[in-house]
């Protein structure tokens, strides 16, 4: 998998990522709203690199993340993860994560517009969604403005280290993607 932005590619993971994948997954701030816990071992680090970067292909009831890289020097700064429904594979699942170095620079807002045109182009995908703990206002704005429709408000329904969090659910259809991006 190789796409990218003006600023970005989103590409496999390479063993090089891994002391860039670690330092995000084990800072705070990053780990605050996601369901891995905190130290990220070096180990599971490995492990879940060297599964990702064989991966060529979504597939059915499979989750896979990219990398998302700095054009200019190929840094790792995060991950976009896309998994296809088990009972429909015209439905998909994104998730996103981001070094908190590279917060407020617009790189989430640059780089899932390359994946929803992957999914809705090539794919044939006919509906995307995301969800997010309700108190990450930079990611739920942020499907907002990328034209998701908040759909649901699940309280108190996803476990965060030891503590039920609230999610914001959000859906995407090709049509509303073509509507507003695409034809408009």
């Amino acid at each position: 998998m190789y796409l990218h932005s003006a600023r970005l590619i989103l590409r496999n993971f390479i063993d090089s990522d891994l002391e860039s994948f670690l330092a995000y997954r084990n800072d705070p701030v990053v780990a605050k709203y996601q369901g891995w816990g905190i130290p990220y071992p070096r180990e599971k680090g490995e492990t879940f690199i060297s599964s990702m970067k064989e991966k060529v292909a979504l597939k059915e009831n499979d989750w896979i993340q990219f990398a998302i890289a700095l054009k200019d020097t190929d840094e790792l700064i995060g991950d976009l993860g896309c998994h296809i429904k088990k009972d429909d594979i015209r439905q998909a699942r994104i998730g996103f994560t981001l070094a908190s170095k590279h917060w407020r620079k617009g790189y989430i807002s640059e780089v899932i517009p390359c994946l929803l045109e992957y999914l809705f182009v090539d794919m044939h995908i006919h509906r995307v969604a995301a969800d997010c703990d309700v108190d990450n206002i930079a990611s739920f704005r942020t499907l907002e403005k990328l034209g998701f429709r908040r759909e649901a408000h699940y309280v108190e329904s996803f476990l965060i280290n030891g503590v039920y969090t609230s999610e914001y659910h959000y859906g995407l259809l090709q049509r509303e993607w073509r509507e507003k991006f695409k034809d408009g």
